[in-house]
C-alpha cells in the first residue's frame, strides 16, 4: 500500500515537471489511487472486535487519512485536483508508519453503542482536513496568479473561482457532520464534559463555532480569500488539539485509556 501511494506521488510529481502524457498520466494516477485506497481497506478489519472497534491514536490517524484519500478519490473524477495528492498522500503514508511502529492495543475499543458518534466525528474531521488542504493550495495558486508566475502546477489546478467554491463546499459539508457528531455525543455518551473529555468538547465547541461564523459571513457577507482560509486552518487548529491532541495526551503519556 505504502509503496502504492509513492508510486502514486512520483507520478503526480512527473505532472509539474513535466508537460506532456498529462492525460495518460491523470487516468493511471486515478486507476492507481483506486486501487490502493480499496486494498487499504482490507486492513480496517482487523479494527473490529467482538467487544467493539479498536480505535486508539493510531488506527484514528489512518482511518482518518484513509477517508481524506477516498473524499481526493472523488473530487478528482470530476474537479481534476488530482495534484493535491502532493499533500495528502505523504500524510496517509505517514499515518501508516505510525500505525505500524507504535500500534493500538486492544484495550482502546470504542464500544458499538457510540459509533454512530465516533464516526460522524471522523468524517467531519477528515472533510474539514481536506478543506485545510485545499486552502493552502488555493493560497498558493492565489499568491502564484497575483505575481503572474503561471506554470506547469498552476496550470493543472482548476480555475481560482471553482477552487474557491469546492473549498466551500467541504467545509459546509465538514460542518454538517460536525453539527451530527456533537449531537450524538450528547446522545450517546453519559457525559461529554466529564474529566477526560472536557477538552476535546469544548475544543470542538469552538471549533463548530469558528466554522459556523465562516459559512453565515461567505453567505451574508461574501467572506472569502485569505481571511477565510485563515479562519478555517485556526477552525481546524481547535478541532486538530481536540481530538489528536486530547488523544495522545490521555493514550499515550497519561494511559488513561
Amino acid at each position: 500500500i505504502i509503496f502504492g501511494y509513492i508510486i502514486i506521488i512520483l507520478l503526480l510529481i512527473s505532472l509539474i515537471t513535466k508537460k506532456n502524457n498529462l492525460k495518460t498520466n491523470y487516468k493511471t494516477i486515478l486507476w492507481l489511487s483506486c486501487f490502493v485506497i480499496i486494498f487499504q481497506t482490507f486492513i480496517f478489519i482487523d479494527f473490529i472486535s467482538s467487544q467493539g472497534i479498536i480505535f486508539g491514536l493510531a488506527n484514528s490517524v489512518a482511518f482518518i487519512a484513509w477517508v481524506i484519500a477516498i473524499i481526493l478519490f472523488l473530487y478528482s473524477i470530476v474537479n481534476h485536483i488530482y495534484i493535491l495528492g502532493i499533500v495528502i498522500y505523504p500524510l496517509v503514508i505517514i499515518s501508516l508508519l505510525f500505525m505500524i511502529f507504535f500500534p493500538d492495543n486492544e484495550t482502546k475499543i470504542v464500544p458499538f453503542n457510540i459509533a454512530l458518534h465516533v464516526i460522524l466525528s471522523i468524517f467531519a474531521y477528515s472533510l474539514l482536513a481536506f478543506a485545510v488542504c485545499q486552502s493552502i493550495l488555493l493560497k498558493i495558486q492565489e499568491n502564484y496568479l497575483h505575481m503572474g508566475k503561471i506554470n506547469s502546477f498552476i496550470n493543472q489546478l482548476p480555475p481560482l473561482q471553482t477552487m474557491e467554491k469546492l473549498l466551500l463546499q467541504s467545509v459546509k459539508m465538514g460542518f454538517y457532520l460536525l453539527t451530527l457528531a456533537l449531537i450524538t455525543g450528547l446522545l450517546f455518551v453519559d457525559n461529554l464534559f466529564s474529566q477526560h473529555l472536557v477538552h476535546k468538547t469544548t475544543l470542538s465547541i469552538i471549533a463548530w463555532i469558528i466554522f459556523a461564523v465562516i459559512i453565515f459571513s461567505n453567505k451574508l457577507f461574501g467572506l472569502r480569500g485569505k481571511k477565510n482560509i485563515m479562519f478555517i486552518q485556526i477552525g481546524f487548529g481547535f478541532l486538530l488539539v481536540s481530538y489528536f491532541g486530547s488523544k495522545f495526551v490521555l493514550e499515550r503519556i497519561l494511559g488513561i485509556i
